[in-house]
């Protein structure tokens, strides 16, 4: 289940960057909230299969950004993982 989780992930940042390149191109505009919603709950979905709770989520999010990290391509999927598991232990 955490494969096709992550798998999701990796489409759904994908499909945001492409949008986020056309929206720039027709306009100022930047980003896409309908997918930026995805995202989020797509993360929260991974913590939650890797035994955690919102509270992780959280967690990642305020004090390693791993998530965000992960997005931008500065660390890989396992990194990414092994981040999740230890804010869960």
């Amino acid at each position: 289940m955490i494969e096709d989780l992550l798998d999701l992930y990796d489409f759904l940042i994908k499909k945001e960057r492409k949008m986020n390149n056309a929206l720039q191109i027709v306009s100022s505009l930047k980003g896409n909230q309908f997918l930026e919603e995805l995202i989020i709950r797509t993360e929260k979905l991974i913590v939650k299969s890797l035994g955690g709770e919102n509270v992780h989520w959280i967690e990642i999010n305020q004090f390693n950004d791993a998530f965000f990290q992960y997005r931008q391509g500065f660390i890989k999927k396992e990194q990414l993982i092994s981040i999740i598991k230890k804010t869960i232990d």
